[in-house]
């Protein structure tokens, strides 16, 4: 079947369709836009009210004691908070690399997990029996972790996997 409408006609028809089309992607650009915005409105609002104002800020006096008093309270409560991070001899992430610093060859870390309370590190992954058991004697002449458990499975030798459990202060 062929097209009986002039080359010229086509091209006509086709500018049109293309402007149509142009138009709705346009359309739809501006409403995704809005409905973009509308969803940060919320946001801005909560900023807004949860921030004083600049000129009210400048004007309060620098002995206003219910001002003061809340600040110091804040920042009491913050110190009380973060104590525990900062006073921490180890972070987790030290002890996790002290860990994989003590692997032997041949060991293979596919999964590492933290849980902070109570503090466990859990590493597993893949190697022969006589390589996790110089890893566990590794990990627990270690003075970083106080318990070094490894299922008796992984050291019977029944499979190539293997979950350590250390236990710490960090």
């Amino acid at each position: 079947m062929a097209n009986i409408l002039p080359f010229e006609t086509q091209k006509k028809i086709w500018g049109m369709y293309r402007a149509r089309f142009l138009i709705a992607a346009s359309l739809v650009s501006l409403t995704l836009s809005a409905l973009a915005g509308l969803a940060l409105v919320p946001s801005y609002l909560a900023l807004q009210l949860a921030a004083p104002p600049a000129a009210e800020a400048v004007a309060h006096s620098a002995g206003n004691v219910p001002d003061d008093i809340a600040t110091v309270t804040r920042t009491q409560a913050l110190i009380t908070a973060l104590t525990p991070i900062i006073s921490a001899t180890t972070t987790p992430s030290e002890s996790i690399l002290v860990a994989l610093g003590l692997r032997p060859q041949g060991v293979t870390v596919t999964h590492i997990t933290y849980t902070a309370k109570p503090s466990l590190i859990t590493l597993g992954g893949a190697a022969s029996r006589t390589t996790i058991n110089a890893y566990r004697d590794a990990l627990a002449h270690d003075v970083h972790f106080t318990n070094v458990s490894i299922p008796v499975d992984a050291l019977i030798g029944n499979s190539e996997s293997f979950t350590v459990s250390l236990k710490g202060n960090f």
